[in-house]
């Protein structure tokens, strides 16, 4: 924090204002000199980044001297722009315009390295503007407090306005441990300068107090002989009751019309102690019948007065350190951004376009990953488009015979029971028969003659043509019931077996085309009904037991 190094007795031109100190005006009759201290911006002893500091400095050595120069200048017009840009509070504000007007005016080096010119044109000291690494430092360490800084101030909801500029401020609250903390800041020079208490000043304070508290006539008349005392107009010898030792540490001057008060801290923290409670609130009537509780009284308004001047330093003080840093932080803001403006022309390409051409990339690369998800999921909906392709619809019998014929494959698959040396393309006719079929297999190899199997059997033959189905092929399937032309002519055998479904005994007849007729009827429906289905495999030699019965036939 900033410090209280002086007094200017002769006024502000006078004063051999040094590097980063500036003037604070505390009231009409006291100004003190403000100093912040080196290692506020202490320029060579921070750890920079190496890798940026290494990129920094490249582009420090891409720069001319005379580059440089120009880079490192800006206009007031420019900092005082950022300025109504960045910072809310009004008070703030018109305070950086303010001081900045001051040192344009006097050239005081209060910003160094930064300086100010007669014109308004802000820059920085040779030194720090040829040494790349404390230009850096300044640029990218101290330069980025600023908005931390900015957003660091406690601010009103209502109106913005900082707590240093608000009307609350102003008023006089306790300051509790904060004036030790100011006193602590002052050198002795300041601290004699706030402990001489001008005489007409303290007159105004103790009347202020007699007001407020409504003395009587009489004890009002005893708290200003006291005061009298106090500045050497009255003799305290005459006056009964006195007490020297309450005046103790206090000296007047009588024609200066000044009282030097003790600046011992202890003193200081008596007579502060004595005027808390008036800060703390409340209106009470009180009373001096008595010259010794007059003088307490004066003292009181001592310790009123003292503590008044103290926080309104303290006040002045907060502000225009806050004020100096804003100042000092926009400049260097102002100057950074200039010198990459000016490193962005010599390389021919702004920071802003590298930034739209990054941008650019991570765009272009998002878009090319969404395209390859989006291809991805169409090629996904094609292959399940293609699975999910519904068969052609078949009619009711067409399916009834697609099962059928899928069941007798199942059960009549691998057949090679019968060790018969058939050729592949023997055909064989299956038919599934109750339990009480015999199987019948012939020994030959060439029983049916036909090239191919006849395909599509049912395993029941329980078709009726109502006693009317002679004919072997393109007829009805016969029934029990009503074949009376196979019987007669000895084709059946129904007496023999009863119930059984399908019991012909078709071996015993020859190959002349005249078979069991309810047979073959059932073989040309079945080979109608399956024309337009795909021929399952070659037939192989199937399996046949007790429980099949095989009918053969010439092509």
């Amino acid at each position: 924090m900033a410090r209280l190094v002086a007094v200017c007795r002769d006024g502000e031109e006078e004063f051999p204002f040094e590097r980063r100190q500036i003037p604070l005006y505390i009231d009409d009759t006291l100004t003190m000199v403000m100093e912040f201290p080196d290692n506020v911006l202490n320029l060579d002893g921070h750890q920079n980044n190496g890798a940026q500091l290494k990129q920094f400095i490249q582009r420090h050595g891409m720069l001319k001297q005379q580059d440089l120069s120009i880079a490192m200048v800006v206009t007031s017009r420019e900092v005082l722009s950022a300025l109504s840009q960045l910072v809310p509070c009004v008070g703030c504000r018109r305070s950086v315009e303010r001081l900045f007007s001051q040192l344009v005016e006097s050239g005081n080096p209060a910003l160094e390295p930064l300086t100010v010119g007669p014109k308004g044109v802000l820059s920085v000291t040779r030194s720090c503007m040829t040494d790349a690494k404390k230009l850096y430092t300044l640029f990218y360490v101290h330069g980025s407090k600023l908005n931390d800084m900015i957003d660091a101030i406690p601010k009103s909801k209502k109106n913005k306005r900082c707590q240093l500029h608000s009307l609350d401020t102003h008023k006089p609250k306790p300051l509790g441990g904060c004036w030790m903390d100011v006193w602590e800041l002052m050198s002795q020079e300041c601290r004699d300068e706030v402990v001489l208490i001008d005489s007409s000043c303290l007159l105004e304070t103790l009347e202020t107090y007699l007001r407020k508290h409504r003395f009587c006539t009489d004890c009002k008349n005893k708290v200003l002989r006291a005061y009298n005392i106090l500045i050497g107009e009255l003799d305290c010898s005459k006056e009964k009751g006195y007490c020297a030792a309450l005046y103790e540490g206090l000296r007047c001057c009588p024609h200066e019309r000044h009282i030097h008060v003790c600046c011992e801290t202890d003193f200081i923290a008596h007579l502060l102690g004595r005027a808390e409670p008036e800060f703390a609130g409340g209106r009470r009537e009180r009373h001096a019948k008595t010259i010794d509780i007059a003088q307490e009284e004066v003292l009181t308004c001592l310790g009123i007065h003292l503590y008044e001047r103290l926080h309104r330093i303290w006040q002045k003080l907060r502000a225009e350190e806050q004020t100096w840093q804003m100042l000092f932080y926009l400049g260097v803001d102002a100057l950074r951004k200039s010198f990459e403006m000016t490193v962005e022309k010599v390389q021919g390409i702004s920071r802003l376009e590298q930034l739209c051409e990054e941008f650019s990339e991570e765009e272009r690369v998002r878009e090319l990953k969404q395209e390859k998800k989006r291809q991805k999921r169409k090629n996904r909906r094609k292959n399940k488009c293609v699975c999910d392709i519904p068969t052609p619809l078949q009619t009711a019998d067409e399916k009834e015979v697609s099962q059928e014929k899928e069941t007798d494959f199942i059960e009549n698959s691998s057949c090679k029971a019968c060790g018969s040396t058939e050729d592949g393309n023997t055909c064989v006719e299956v038919i599934v028969t109750n339990e009480n079929t015999s199987c019948t297999c012939p020994s030959s190899g060439n029983l049916l003659g036909s090239p191919k199997i006849k395909k599509g059997l049912s395993p029941h033959c329980n078709g009726s043509d109502c006693g009317y189905s002679s004919s072997m092929e393109g007829s009805e399937t016969g029934s029990r019931e009503g074949s009376d032309v196979a019987c007669t002519e000895g084709i059946c055998n129904h007496d023999e077996h009863g119930d059984d479904s399908c019991v012909h005994h078709c071996e015993d007849k020859e190959d002349d085309g005249d078979s069991c007729v309810e047979c073959w009827a059932n073989s040309e429906e079945n080979n109608i009904k399956g024309k337009n289905k795909k021929k399952k495999k070659k037939s192989k030699i199937l399996k046949c037991d007790e429980h099949v019965s095989v009918i053969t036939y010439n092509s």
